[in-house]
């Protein structure tokens, strides 16, 4: 009966250490952003920072655009193809499956660098759109 409550107690253990999905994407943007942001500028591109916003269940993504790409002009008249480039990018990505499987939300904010308080772009994509 000991051995009994021994591996019980022990399974018990082992399962409450075990971290959530939702605490892991709120770890792993967090290390991301802390180890690796801002990102370089690739493509007039930088990445800003990435969280999670437990609630809605969504990963966010913040991106500053430079250049040729930090144009309203630019998102007004592309703005849907950029919208299907950024979906098909996260469609094919492997790196999120859990996330997509889970059927977690995913938003992406793009600013302009040479005045950050304006939004060029803000998406919100959810398994509908993805699966």
């Amino acid at each position: 009966m000991k051995k009994l409550l021994a591996y019980f107690l022990l399974g018990l253990m082992v399962v409450s250490c075990q971290e959530s999905l939702e605490d892991r994407a709120a770890r792993e943007l967090k290390e991301y952003t802390e180890k690796n942001c801002p990102t370089p500028v690739v493509n007039d591109q930088q990445m800003d920072s990435a969280s999670f916003e437990r609630e809605s269940r969504t990963l966010r993504f913040y991106y500053k655009l430079y250049d040729k790409s930090d144009s309203k002009a630019l998102f007004a008249q592309h703005g849907k193809d950029i919208r299907k480039q950024i979906l098909n990018e996260l469609k094919n990505s492997t790196s999120t499956k859990s996330y997509k499987d889970a059927g977690f939300n995913y938003r992406y904010t793009y600013r302009s660098a040479s005045n950050p308080s304006t939004i060029l772009l803000d998406v919100k994509f959810t398994p509908k759109d993805y699966k």
